[in-house]
């Protein structure tokens, strides 16, 4: 039987995560002592992060958390939190890691070692397929007559308040919220990460969404690591450079973005 490029990846990278257990820091040593690793997510990003229709947590993350958890044979618990309150919780030991396609930013790298990245993606915009007749680009958007929604704490919400400083600016808890906001009419544009945005105009065709056809930033998605523990930091670059050059992350890329059966899994 042809093993897959995960299955090779692992392999390789249990050799370099047995051999440094015994080296552990604070945070590795608490995951090794428990038997289990800890990661956060914030399930509101299909396909990196979501919880299906029958409540398990799905999406690219949590296949990468999986995969770590088993490497290094510890069990596997996944912390759901807002995408706000994921950062405070890894610096308040909440948390052993966050894998929650979080952008690596200069401004979150003061609070945590950013892995990666493993995914690289950009902002874009959704709306009502009459607004998008209209516009030429998202600056359109920029008059005090449009509202804007966005997902608070994300690099949406800072990319749409430097962008669009005259528009204005609804901050919701959740992608989810934001984008029930512009179903509803309230919000005229919803920015927030392209692929989120892709998905959904498929998702709600019916009710006349339409996406950006491309990214308007450059956003690298990374894997943010306790900053006090330089061991844990160096296996997470060492499992996520295994799992690329073995061609497993390829394999998950593929599943998630490639196959479509996991979206009827979605909630609606």
């Amino acid at each position: 039987m042809r093993k897959t490029g995960i299955v090779i990846a692992l392999v390789a990278f249990m050799t370099l995560a047995l051999a440094s257990a015994a080296l552990a820091g604070p945070v590795m040593d608490r995951i090794v002592k428990k038997g289990e690793l800890v990661v956060g997510t914030a399930t509101d990003y299909p396909p990196f992060n979501f919880k299906a229709n029958d409540g398990t947590i799905m999406g690219l993350d949590v296949d990468l958390a999986k995969i770590l958890a088993q490497a290094i044979k510890v069990k596997l618990k996944i912390e759901v939190i807002p995408f706000p309150k994921l950062l405070e919780a890894l610096n308040a030991g909440k948390v052993d890691l966050v894998i929650s396609g979080m952008t690596m930013t200069p401004e979150r790298n003061t609070k945590a070692y950013f892995a990666g990245p493993y995914f690289v993606t950009g902002q874009g915009a959704l709306m009502k397929g009459d607004m998008m007749q209209k516009i030429r680009d998202l600056t359109d958007f920029n008059k005090p007559e449009y509202t804007v929604a966005v997902n608070k704490g994300t690099t949406g919400e800072t990319t749409v308040k430097q962008l669009l400083p005259k528009a204005k600016i609804v901050a919701y808890k959740d992608n989810e919220d934001a984008l029930k906001a512009l179903l509803a009419g309230k919000a005229q544009v919803m920015v927030a990460d392209f692929p989120y945005c892709v998905l959904a105009s498929f998702q709600y065709k019916a009710d006349n969404l339409a996406a950006l056809q491309k990214p308007f930033t450059f956003e690298p998605l990374g894997v943010a690591v306790p900053a006090n523990d330089s061991l844990l930091q160096n296996m997470v670059d060492n499992y996520l450079g295994t799992l690329t050059a073995g061609g497993g992350l390829t394999e998950l890329k593929a599943r998630w973005f490639k196959q479509s059966g996991w979206i009827k899994k979605l909630p609606r």
